[in-house]
């Protein structure tokens, strides 16, 4: 599956309430999985969410965007 149809899959199941899928968007982000580069907003964005929802993993992430 390509990084783009992936980075689809994940935000229709963030959407549906999945804090994984939004941990993964995240982290996807602050990697550079997605489009080749880092893209630290759109990770603080979504790291945030999955954080506030109980995610320690996203709240890590959020850390290392400090």
């Amino acid at each position: 599956m390509d990084n783009k149809q992936e980075l689809l899959d994940l935000i229709d199941k963030a959407g549906k309430g999945s804090i994984e899928a939004a941990e993964a968007i995240a982290e996807g982000y602050f990697k550079g999985s997605f489009d080749g580069k880092p893209n630290h907003v759109k990770a603080m964005k979504w790291a945030s969410y999955a954080a506030k929802h109980g995610s320690e993993r996203a709240a890590q992430i959020l850390e290392k965007l400090k």
